[in-house]
């Protein structure tokens, strides 16, 4: 008997229900001074399909009365939440059509139909619909008729707001505008307060960048901008400016939300240089962030395409914990850093953080139950208010470190001047000091140098008189040959001899005039000569020239009468004093590139004989020619930097007896 009692109970309850959901009866237009809440007369249904349906299939779905607890706000793990409102209204009167605005709230888009289809647009992401009709439909019930309406709402699985069904008119919709915008007015001014002192804060650090050029500029102006349009963004949605499209409100939803914290995680990074003092750990932020651009991508994607392959866990993809993971190890990270601003970004850090969790801890709701009045009541109820406040609070704080750092960075560069300046100041007492060593060098340098090219000039000198010295030498010894074969009356002979002495006499005045001759005209020199002493003594000198293959005698060059004295003093020394004569040997070779030898043999008495014969002699300058030699060649290596050298050795025969005289010359060319 209890049981049925409650079961009808139950069916008047659901009955009850059923009649305060019918249809909605008007006797013509309503004088209302404000709007009335149709809730509890609605029909509710939500699309569960992975794709939208179509009018005609939802027209044939089961709808459901609409319960309160399906106007809360929830979070869905669906990237679409689709839900359609049915409304039946009547108007009883004969004369007056009906003209009211269906209010379902804030939604992305909302589509009104009746029985024969689409009738009206409007959203938050619409762009055809401006000012009151933003967000507002407009219906129509002529006299004496009443029509069934569908509404239809969508919204983003991570934004959806609570629901509501509300009836107004003209008036009672720009009465509810107006005192909108007129408690909004307090909100208005602090976003755009907000948003302004961060386009400040853009342009400022733009500023120091171009002064700086540091690349933690470049973080923070990324930061501040997207910061900014955030800004302008909640504005847009809050006032219904309608400055923005539906791509840039699911660029802002998707995009935004997440790149601003990893910009702030750079800025943070590169400031107090995170990776370089915590290596494993900022891996794992790496990765936290590669995770949020991700989930970037897949919401932006999923919101422009409609479509997603897993639509009910879509929630799990982008879920905030990778932000919120982000944000605590930063927040752990920031005061175990060694820099000096850490403390600064620490703040900023925790501040935003607090402000943004404030919206969800539910102490504004039960702080919008007190009498704040409307005005305040606005920005309190306002969660993207708190989000854009503790933006610029970090934003602010982050300027703050900014500014300590260029202060410290500042007292460093003046630091590292001081230490240059003291350096160059030491450094240029250095080479001051080498510059005066270096000019006392030079001095003493030049001073040598002077004192070498004069000396060198004074050698030059002397060695042009001992060529001069020479030419009467072999003059006057060619001049007594001549003597000898006048007073023999051998004119032929003499003849003969007076030719070769022409020759000899020409070589010898054309070579001395020059520093240096080729081999052929010194060879050429010394066969005259040759001949001219072999005819003196009757054939008893003989001679042998030999040149190496190799020795070009064209381009070959020594000093001139360089040989002759060496094989005259053979002929007068060592060959003069044996009866049958004997014979004189020159070999010219090159046993390296840059270095002629010559050797000049010959098979006289021998030094020792000769110098007997010498010191009994009469003639004792007979050795001018070679003294003369001998001191020309210590010229030319002291003029032509060279190193000639004469070596003479004494030849002996089986028994140790002398048997003639080697000299070798070897000359650089």
């Amino acid at each position: 008997m209890p049981g049925l009692v409650f079961f009808i109970a139950l069916l008047i309850s659901c009955a009850g229900k059923l009649f305060a959901q019918d249809t909605i009866v008007f006797a013509g237009q309503p004088q209302w001074e404000g709007g009335m809440d149709i809730a509890g007369k609605c029909w509710f249904y939500e699309e569960t399909a992975s794709t939208p349906l179509s009018f005609d299939e939802v027209k044939r779905q089961v709808f459901v009365p609409y319960d309160s607890n399906l106007r809360r706000q929830r979070f869905s793990n669906r990237p679409f939440i689709i839900q359609w409102l049915r409304v039946n209204i009547s108007n009883a009167s004969v004369t007056d059509t009906l003209h009211l605005f269906f209010s379902p709230g804030p939604h992305v888009y909302i589509r009104l139909y009746d029985a024969e289809g689409l009738l009206a647009k409007s959203g938050v992401y619409e762009t055809a619909t401006r000012g009151i009709e933003k967000g507002n439909l407009p219906l129509t019930i002529n006299p004496r008729a009443g029509k069934i309406f569908w509404i239809r709402t969508e919204d983003r699985g991570n934004m959806i707001l609570p629901g509501m069904a509300y009836l107004n008119t003209a008036y009672t919709l720009m009465r509810s505008d107006a005192e909108g915008r007129y408690y909004g007015s307090l909100l208005f001014l602090l976003l755009a307060v907000i948003t302004g002192a961060l386009f400040f804060i853009t342009l400022f650090t733009a500023y120091q960048f171009y002064l700086y050029k540091d690349r933690v500029f470049l973080w923070y102006i990324a930061y501040t901008s997207c910061s900014v349009l955030t800004g302008v963004f909640f504005i847009d949605i809050r006032f219904t400016a309608n400055l923005f499209s539906g791509l840039f409100h699911d660029i802002m939803f998707s995009v935004f939300i997440y790149l601003i914290p990893v910009l702030y995680c750079l800025f943070i990074g590169d400031m107090l240089q995170l990776p370089q003092q915590f290596k494993k750990t900022w891996r794992i932020v790496k990765a936290l962030i590669v995770l949020s651009v991700l989930q970037m991508l897949i919401q932006f994607s999923t919101y422009r395409t409609g479509s997603f392959l897993f639509p009910d866990q879509f929630g799990y993809f982008v879920s905030p914990v990778p932000v919120l993971v982000l944000n605590l190890i930063l927040l752990l990270l920031t005061p175990l850093s060694t820099e000096k601003v850490k403390w600064f970004l620490f703040a900023g850090l925790l501040s935003m953080l607090l402000l943004w969790c404030l919206p969800i801890t539910g102490i504004l709701n039960k702080a919008a139950e007190f009498r704040w009045g409307d005005a305040w009541s606005n920005f309190i109820t306002f969660p993207p208010f708190f989000m854009l406040l503790g933006l610029c609070v970090e934003a602010v704080c982050f300027s703050f470190a900014l500014a300590y750092r260029s202060r410290l960075v500042l007292g460093e560069r003046n630091k590292l001047q001081q230490y240059y300046h003291e350096q160059l100041e030491d450094e240029l007492k250095k080479r001051t000091a080498e510059l005066e060593q270096k000019n006392k060098l030079v001095e003493e340098q030049t001073i040598k140098q002077v004192h070498t090219a004069f000396e060198q000039k004074i050698a030059e000198t002397e060695m042009t008189a001992l060529r001069a010295q020479m030419n009467p030498h072999f003059i006057f010894n060619c001049l007594n040959s001549i003597k000898l074969y006048t007073l023999e009356n051998d004119s032929e002979t003499a003849s003969g001899y007076l030719t070769m002495f022409s020759q000899l006499i020409r070589l010898v005045l054309e070579n001395s005039r020059s520093e240096k001759i080729t081999l052929e005209k010194e060879l050429e020199t010394l066969r005259l000569y040759i001949e001219l002493e072999a005819m003196r003594f009757k054939d008893k000198v003989r001679y042998s020239i030999h040149v190496a293959p190799g020795i070009d005698r064209q381009y070959t060059e020594l000093p001139p009468l360089l040989i002759q004295p060496y094989v005259e003093n053979a002929i007068w020394h060592g060959l003069m004093h044996k009866k049958e004569g004997g014979t004189i040997t020159v070999d010219i070779t090159q046993p390296a590139e840059h270095l002629l030898q010559v050797v000049i043999t010959d098979d006289g008495v021998g030094r020792e004989l000769a110098a007997v014969y010498k010191s009994k002699s009469a003639t004792r300058q007979k050795s001018f020619g070679l003294k003369m030699t001998s001191e020309r060649i210590d010229m030319i290596n002291q003029v032509y930097g060279i190193q000639a050298t004469v070596q003479v050795d004494d030849i002996r025969d089986e028994r140790n007896n002398a048997a003639g005289t080697k000299v070798i010359i070897k000359i650089p060319v």
